[in-house]
């Protein structure tokens, strides 16, 4: 599936139109940050078990190493600073409620199939809300599995 974000036809409420100009440097490492989400385990083709809780939890952490280090890369002062910092919260909060269920249950990874797939649903859409985000800003095309989690894709 092949997404270009400034076709789509109608703004995402709660965001405007940008008329940002990031730099090219800012926008390629932008561009390398989707498609290594893109290729996460967590937008993955294939049905998640709730087995691979483990590997889930791991890949957010991994996740969030990685917007950190490319808000590093960009700088504070680039237009796509507070969507990675968004970002890196909405890991933070996938992290909190995966521990605090760990807490309750006593043991690592032992959340029940329907809170693992709440869990999870709830960070793919908020992360290709944010993904969306930063390709409409950077005019990027977004080919592959995160394509189907931008707000547009299930219209």
């Amino acid at each position: 599936m092949r997404i270009r974000v400034r076709e789509l036809d109608r703004p995402l409420a709660g965001f405007c139109k940008t008329e940002a100009n990031p730099s090219p440097a800012e926008s390629q490492a932008i561009a390398g940050l989707i498609d290594m989400v893109g290729g996460s385990a967590l937008f993955g083709e294939h049905l998640l078990l709730p087995e691979e809780q483990e590997r889930c939890y791991r890949a957010v952490c991994d996740l969030r190493r990685l917007i950190g280090d490319t808000g590093q890369i960009i700088g504070d002062d680039a237009v796509s600073h507070d969507t990675l910092l968004a970002m890196r919260a909405a890991c933070r909060r996938y992290v909190d409620a995966a521990e605090a269920w760990d807490r309750q249950a006593g043991r690592r990874h032992a959340m029940p199939s329907y809170r693992f797939y709440q869990l999870l649903g709830a960070f793919r859409d908020v992360m290709g809300i944010y993904l969306w985000r930063l390709a409409d800003i950077h005019d990027l095309d977004v080919d592959g599995r995160v394509a189907a989690f931008f707000p547009a894709a299930h219209d």
